[in-house]
């Protein structure tokens, strides 16, 4: 079962900026049965994996909370979004019962695309998160030669998801474990047309980006 906790990830000291304010709204408007779970540096840099610290002392929020996210839900449970997704309403009807759950992302019209990062749900203990934790504990965010591991979270998850029968494709998939959600359910950006089922909208603020 999966447990009423989103978690999500500011490592900064800095104060949430308007943007972010008004997301966080929209979270306890819709969900006022949820618990909220910030993961802050120190937690992130608790968890021992060396992706994650490398990736803190350059300030490059974004790549540790790449970890941290898959991290924490695996350990805990729960629901993880960034901080700005706007919710437009619940989501009851689309959290599994057990395993791990992502919609895809495919707000351009590509042959290949990634999964949605930046909202998922997962049992404690879920073998998809487990695979992504693994996949980064065995990296370096920090090459040898000095250059970063820059590779954007959804394409990974794309390779743990097709290792379990995942087609890329933008439907609705059930498999072992893994529910994949069409696009059109999560706004992948804000000018991806709104449809009327949508549970709401990623606005890729960028607040991570600096």
């Amino acid at each position: 079962m999966i447990p009423r906790i989103i978690h999500l990830c500011w490592f900064s000291n800095d104060e949430y900026p308007v943007e972010i304010k008004v997301c966080l709204d929209s979270w306890k408007r819709v969900l006022p049965d949820y618990t909220i779970k910030r993961w802050t540096y120190e937690d992130a840099e608790a968890i021992g994996c060396e992706f994650i610290n490398q990736a803190l002392k350059m300030k490059k929020w974004a790549f540790a909370a790449d970890v941290v996210r898959f991290y924490a839900v695996y350990e805990m449970g729960g629901i993880y979004m960034d901080s700005d997704i706007f919710l437009y309403r619940r989501f009851d009807e689309l959290i599994p019962k057990d395993g791990f759950a992502t919609f895809n992302e495919a707000p351009w019209k590509r042959e290949r695309f990634g999964l949605q990062a930046a909202f998922f749900m997962g049992e404690k203990g879920n073998a998809f998160c487990k695979a992504m934790v693994d996949f980064y504990n065995g990296r370096q965010f920090v090459r040898e030669d000095g250059t970063l591991d820059e590779t954007i979270s959804p394409m990974l998850m794309l390779g743990v998801a097709e290792k379990m029968g995942y087609k890329n494709v933008d439907n609705e998939q059930h498999l072992e474990g893994l529910t994949v959600y069409p696009t059109y359910l999560l706004s992948p950006t804000k000018s991806y047309p709104r449809h009327p089922n949508a549970v709401g909208v990623h606005r890729i603020y960028g607040s991570w980006q600096s």
